[in-house]
């Protein structure tokens, strides 16, 4: 049973305010309304001019109805047609309250409303228009009208809310907007911030693997080649003891810069620990292209001199994980793999690398 109740209701149409004919549908659906609600008041007696209501309300269903065939068959442009219904809206509203002076004193709400979901829908010049007609024709209605024109100060209020409910709402709704950017600009902030190494500017160890998993998720969709490379620093320590911790720091960030330059726009860089960097590698030409990448990297920081004292040297020791690989299927097991292959190097006499491809020729050290 719950099932069939649940299927018959998502057949029923859902109204659609945002867009043209949604609202087309819903101002009949309001003249029904309407009409509905003086039926009631005259039935309650507190209605004597009956004639004038349903008056009223049959102008409001009929311009209804004919505004259906307007939009339906695309008449005028879409700015002309808004500017047309924001006027007889309110004017036919205004109409309405003329004659059916205390029977629709309830609904008097109707022209502060229409102005405010015409900002909301289309833009505050939309508001103010309809505000300001709300507020002219609504002052005539009430001017000429024997009940309202023996409330004066209860008319000019109507009118007032008119103009500045609205207008106050879009300044409300335009200070919304403006702290939700201010919230999404600080959370993008704050996510870039807690994925990027502050020294180098790098991808940190979290942002690394976000970006792992992206690759990953490219070789499967994608069938691409790729690579990870786990690039720990050789003669590091004794530059911060020799040199001092700012050498140190100075050093991290020119490795940071020229691994930079050995990259394709799409690869990504990391300083996923104090001395050690993760490369992903996108859509690589061969296994060979990126045994030769790492040979490059490592001469890069091999060439690199510190300042503080000319006699020390860098070196890297690198582990490559060729992708695909069936034996790697995750970030995890990638990352143990390029970790063993490391430390493979560094026993190996250190500066060079070792490849996942079992092949003597990615046993190169220098």
């Amino acid at each position: 049973m719950k099932v069939l109740l649940r299927k018959s209701m998502t057949r029923i149409p859902r109204l659609n305010l945002g867009n043209e004919m949604g609202h087309a549908c819903f101002r009949v659906f309001c003249g029904i309304v309407l009409s509905g609600f003086i039926a009631l008041t005259y039935a309650l007696g507190q209605i004597d001019d009956l004639r004038s209501a349903m008056l009223a309300a049959a102008t409001f269903n009929a311009f209804g109805l004919a505004w259906l065939g307007v939009v339906g068959a695309s008449l005028f442009t879409f700015k002309i047609r808004r500017i047309i219904s924001i006027l007889l809206d309110q004017a036919l509203f205004a109409y309405a309250l003329y004659l059916g002076g205390p029977a629709l004193a309830p609904a008097i709400w109707g022209p502060v409303l229409m102005a405010i979901g015409n900002g909301m829908r289309n833009g505050p010049s939309f508001s103010r228009l309809s505000a300001l007609s709300g507020a002219v024709f609504l002052s005539a209605a009430m001017w000429f009208s024997p009940f309202w024109h023996k409330l004066p100060l209860i008319a000019e209020g109507l009118v007032l809310s008119v103009l500045i409910l609205p207008w106050y709402t879009q300044v409300l709704s335009k200070q919304i907007a403006q702290a939700k950017r201010k919230f999404k600009l600080r959370a993008a902030q704050f996510e870039f911030a807690s994925k990027t190494d502050s020294l180098t500017g790098l991808l940190n160890r979290s942002g690394f693997f976000v970006a792992l998993e992206n690759l990953l998720a490219d070789i499967e969709t994608k069938s691409i080649r790729g690579a990870v490379m786990l690039l720990d620093l050789d003669g590091f320590k004794a530059i911060n003891d020799t040199c001092g911790h700012s050498a140190g720091d100075a050093a991290l960030k020119e490795i940071g810069m020229r691994l930079m330059r050995y990259l394709s726009n799409g690869d990504r860089v990391a300083r996923i620990g104090g001395d050690e960097f993760g490369i992903a590698l996108v859509d690589t030409a061969s296994h060979e292209a990126v045994e030769q990448l790492a040979q490059e990297l490592i001469e890069a920081i091999a060439a690199i001199r510190i300042p503080a004292d000319a006699g020390l040297r860098l070196g890297a020791s690198i582990g490559i994980c060729l992708l695909p690989d069936e034996r790697f299927t995750n970030s995890s097991a990638i990352m143990e793999e390029t970790d063993r292959l490391m430390y493979q190097a560094k026993r190996a006499g250190k500066n060079c690398f070792r490849s996942s491809r079992v092949l003597a020729a990615t046993e190169n050290c220098v």
